[in-house]
């Protein structure tokens, strides 16, 4: 294939269907490929925003300009029917928003993750036959910000970026590394590993339920830390200065009672200090780290 041919391959969509294929269940399996090249445009932090229901994103920022993006989309279903049904339910569409590219997976029409009204489904008996997940894999200019939302996960990665980040999972892990930037990283059912290459630069959030949090920072590292959990340790390599605890808060409960409820933060100064970052789980571990070199 000559170079231009390759070119406008990922230019335009490229849905590459493979053969049918039958599992050991007896199931009907079968993948399609989409590939795109997206463009920012416009003033304004260019923003990269993904939203999918099932199947892993994976992000690395690079030196490019654009954005190129690989949807892996595979589907099993219970006959070649539903197979069909399923292959052309999953819609992937991609749009350029001046300086916004946003990405956005849906099934059949419903809402996507990050969007109100969610949709019950049909009854049981007029259930889909089918199962989908999709696959993202996503190249985007380094200095980019970016929004990842997804459900059923597996794992949302993010790789070298040095934007801001607002990344969200449910079922499945969070991983980030070669960070710069600063914002939020939460799941329910599944543990977050962050190493920053920098600080933060502002306030951040790392958060969820069931699941160990690690975090490595570099070894100048000054920040001011919330750490908490239920069902776990708090650990970190760093030197700390304990910090007062904001006080109890109480409300009133009929009078003359008052409750007051603990907030169950331990908070610490690593350094000289500097922006809020907050490590909360339920079960599982709190892990600050100091990276090796």
């Amino acid at each position: 294939m000559t170079p231009s041919v390759r070119a406008a391959a990922w230019v335009g969509l490229a849905a590459l269907v493979a053969g049918c294929t039958t599992s050991a269940k007896g199931l009907a399996r079968d993948e399609r490929r989409d590939n795109r090249r997206l463009q920012f445009s416009g003033a304004g932090v260019r923003t990269l925003d993904v939203r999918t229901l099932s199947g892993s994103i994976r992000v690395t920022g690079d030196n490019g300009s654009d954005v190129r993006v690989e949807a892996v989309t595979r589907v099993e279903a219970d006959d070649d029917a539903g197979l069909k049904a399923g292959l052309q339910a999953v819609k992937f569409d991609a749009e350029e928003k001046g300086s916004t590219v946003a990405i956005t997976l849906r099934d059949d029409g419903e809402n996507t993750c990050g969007e109100q009204e969610w949709h019950r489904g049909p009854a049981w008996w007029d259930r889909r036959r089918y199962s989908s997940a999709t696959e993202l894999t996503i190249q985007a200019p380094r200095d980019v910000r970016v929004r990842l939302c997804t459900v059923n996960g597996d794992t949302v990665t993010v790789t070298n970026v040095t934007g801001d980040f607002d990344v969200s999972n449910v079922n499945g892990k969070v991983a980030l590394s070669g960070m710069g930037g600063s914002g939020s990283a939460t799941t329910v059912n599944g543990g977050i590993a962050a190493s920053f290459a920098a600080s933060p630069r502002g306030e951040s959030r790392f958060k969820t339920v069931n699941g160990t949090i690690e975090a490595t920072f570099p070894r100048d590292f000054a920040a001011d830390l919330q750490l908490k959990t239920f069902n776990g340790g708090l650990f970190t390599d760093f030197d700390t200065q304990t910090l007062p605890v904001e006080p109890e808060r109480a409300e009133r409960a009929g009078r003359p009672r008052y409750v007051y409820r603990q907030r169950g933060f331990t908070k610490v100064r690593v350094g000289a200090g500097g922006p809020l970052l907050t490590f909360d789980t339920l079960n599982g571990d709190v892990r600050i780290l100091r990276a090796v070199r």
